[in-house]
């Protein structure tokens, strides 16, 4: 027993998972692993100087079994003489809902109970049961599906201060004798037999076979991981400055440069790309669109919604896919490259944890866009009038000016200057269209649009409600390009139409 409790103990005051006077609720399923970890807890409290409660999430699997474990920790909080805290809900029916994953649907919601006990002061710390074996067969789990060197550091042993893990070093067998020795009894959970859940595979056959070719193999998966979490701890101050300078939030989008992602080094490109889908799988739906990039540098998002496979194309995509094209991404995200930017979405800025797209565009492939584009607009306007075009966001007004200002005024107030004669015929503000073209100032012939905004680079998702200016049929003003030749002030004009635009 005592060499258990040291270990234990020792645990705990490396990682700094305890502090003096700290009230520590133990997250108990009644099985082995957490209920030993509360007797553990129990006997070492008076030396760490906290105090302890139980708290037990009933996911509503099993039925009557899962009222009976809900009974066993009840009972096993009033042997203890601790607090008891307890939340139902039923898992299946969430999953179902939500067309989620039933084993993470469960860890979704069973850990956020575990944190609202934090975030309503009833504990300072959760503790959970996660042992050795734990973190051996999440690195297996990660390894198959993909994960990068991130995923692979596994669980870890605190978790933003407030989920800890003191069995993190202790190995199952050795809690079960620690168990019978002290002739504790714990509730077995039979869907831990039930072979359809990945997890129990990897438990129960594939832990196992590998055990053949190293006896010590959850050993060194273990301290594999821990070397991956020191080389996490490195990135994450080695990214921070080069995240703030290639990186940047606007209107809930994020912003990469591509040329920079394009001259890294390959590590360092999939890191910060990595970093950028889940910082944007978190702002989608719990942040601020005002979050400045250090503010969000600094949060060093734990999500991670790609794998090492969805990281690669994503790559791919930002350093020779079309501009104009679009990438579909897990939890709903999207990437749109611009020109020399790369741009991640959340579909109507929310994100979903564990909601998961099954489509992916090839480089340069056109898909959906995560967002609802601009709607086309058209307005008869006369001069002079103000008046606001919601489509685009967007106010403009339309004012006679005295044409002694000269050119220089438009650039200056960032509007377009037009002959006063224009206002006798029918005006009309809309929307441009595929095909589009008119004749800029100074040139002989005429120019299809989409050729100059090609050519002045403005994306294809900036062309949509893009504005222009009719008199007749004919295009004499657009955003950001010369008037058309033939419908500038004349040198004998005395007013001049000046047409301002500003967002609403």
């Amino acid at each position: 027993m005592e060499t258990m409790l040291e270990q234990v103990l020792g645990t705990i005051l490396r990682f700094g998972m305890i502090s003096p006077g700290q009230r520590v609720s133990v997250a108990c399923s009644g099985g082995p692993d957490s209920t030993a970890l509360a007797w553990i807890l129990q006997e070492m409290s008076p030396h760490l100087g906290c105090t302890l409660s139980l708290c037990h999430f009933n996911h509503r699997l099993r039925g009557e079994e899962s009222d009976g474990d809900e009974q066993f920790v009840r009972r096993l909080a009033e042997r203890l003489q601790v607090p008891f805290y307890l939340e139902c809900a039923d898992v299946g029916r969430a999953a179902r809902s939500a067309g989620a994953n039933l084993e993470g649907k469960a860890r979704e919601m069973r850990y956020g109970f575990l944190f609202s006990l934090a975030e309503s002061g009833k504990a300072d710390r959760v503790a959970v049961g996660h042992t050795a074996d734990d973190q051996a067969e999440t690195v297996l789990h990660r390894l198959l599906r993909g994960a990068g060197t991130r995923g692979l550091a596994g669980a870890y042993p605190v978790v933003e201060g407030k989920i800890i893990r003191p069995l993190f070093e202790v190995r199952r067998s050795a809690l079960l004798d620690w168990l019978k020795t002290q002739q504790k009894p714990w509730r077995e959970d039979s869907s831990n037999q039930d072979l359809r859940y990945t997890r129990n595979r990897i438990r129960r056959q594939l832990l196992p076979l590998l055990s053949q070719f190293n006896p010590r193999i959850v050993e060194t998966l273990a301290a594999n991981a821990a070397i991956a979490r020191d080389e996490e701890a490195f990135w994450q101050d080695y990214l921070k400055p080069i995240l703030l300078q290639s990186t940047r939030w606007i209107e809930g989008k994020l912003q990469i440069d591509i040329e920079q992602i394009r001259e890294a080094p390959p590590a360092v490109a999939r890191r910060v790309l990595r970093w950028a889908t889940g910082a944007v799988a978190q702002k989608g739906h719990r942040s601020s669109k005002s979050d400045s990039a250090e503010a969000s540098v600094r949060k060093w998002s734990k999500t991670l919604p790609l794998d090492s496979v969805q990281i690669e194309r994503l790559l791919r995509f930002a350093c020779t896919g079309q501009s104009g094209g679009v990438l579909s991404l897990p939890l709903k995200m999207a990437a749109r490259k611009e020109f020399s930017h790369l741009f991640i979405e959340c579909a109507n800025n929310e994100c979903s944890n564990h909601e998961r797209a099954n489509s992916q565009c090839t480089n340069g492939e056109r898909a959906d866009s995560p967002n609802p584009m601009p709607q086309k607009f058209s307005r008869q306007i006369r001069i002079p009038s103000r008046f606001e075009v919601p489509e685009i966001n967007a106010l403009f007004a339309f004012k006679l000016v005295p044409w002694a200002t000269n050119e220089a005024r438009y650039n200056k107030e960032g509007g377009g200057l037009l002959d006063s004669g224009i206002a006798e015929n029918p005006l009309t503000l809309r929307s441009w269209q595929p095909g589009d073209s008119y004749r800029q100032k100074g040139h002989r012939g005429r120019r299809k649009l989409k050729e100059l905004f090609q050519r002045f680079r403005i994306s294809r998702s900036e062309r949509q409600g893009w504005p222009v200016l009719l008199c007749g049929n004919e295009i004499v003003w657009t955003r950001g390009l010369e008037v058309a030749e033939g419908f500038s002030p004349r040198r004998q004009s005395r007013q001049a139409i000046l047409i301002q635009e500003s967002k609403l």
